[in-house]
């Protein structure tokens, strides 16, 4: 059985639609579909085709209730910006599906219990659990979960480690990456093997959407140089 698993799309459809050439038995995502990039209500029915296990991430909870996204100061102004656009073009049906999301899941799939969410296994939305984590931390983030494999999104930041019998990965970000690596980045999880994977995609079409919206220009101008650049 293969799975594919994505997370962070944030309204990027041409690095979502990359990512879905890999053909696969199931999708996982982890949330995040909208905010920050300019085609969100097109991520959203693109999403809901492929799938129908989707946990909330902060930028949908932010969208869908019209609340803060949680952001750190260095992009809480980017993240304002594309919420204001975001709300504005989608429809009280979009909002509502993303606001009303599970925070967790649990699938069984090929003898493997498998835990999604989209910050920390505990279904805290708002919690970054990067790649620098040290093992006895992270163990106490996982303490009391039960699963084999934990999914989990957020960081923008790819990763795979093992605490004890459990894999915690994260695919990274389909639509926005941060690692400096401006690629779109996703999981496979195949016959209980698990791979990190990029794919390149038309990072100017994006762009060239986002400058076709009424976000403000210093804010495109941002979010230009993080898609080119993967980060900031």
């Amino acid at each position: 059985m293969k799975i594919l698993i994505i997370s962070d799309i944030h309204g990027n459809l041409n690095a979502l639609e990359a990512v879905c050439k890999e053909e696969a038995d199931l999708v996982f995502c982890l949330g995040d579909i909208v905010n920050y990039g300019p085609y969100p209500g097109e991520c959203i029915k693109k999403v809901q085709d492929l799938t129908d296990t989707i946990v909330r991430g902060n930028h949908d909870h932010a969208v869908g209730r019209n609340m803060d996204c949680g952001c750190s100061v260095k992009y809480q102004e980017l993240s304002n910006a594309g919420k204001a656009f975001t709300r504005d073009i989608l429809n009280t049906s979009e909002k509502n599906f993303l606001g009303n999301l599970p925070i967790t899941l649990h699938r069984e799939a090929e003898g493997k219990l498998f835990l999604l969410v989209h910050g920390s296994p505990s279904g805290d939305i708002y919690k970054y659990l990067k790649p620098d984590i040290s093992d006895e931390e992270l163990e106490d983030k996982i303490k009391g979960i039960h699963a084999d494999v934990i999914f989990i999104g957020h960081t923008h930041l790819p990763m795979i480690r093992r605490i004890k019998d459990i894999v915690i990965v994260n695919p990274g970000s389909v639509g926005q990456p941060r690692d400096g690596v401006p690629e779109a980045s996703y999981a496979v999880w195949e016959d209980g093997h698990i791979e990190i994977k990029r794919v390149q995609y038309n990072i100017e079409a994006t762009i060239r959407g986002l400058q076709a919206t009424n976000m403000p220009y210093q804010q495109i101008e941002i979010l230009a140089g993080i898609l080119r650049k993967g980060g900031m």
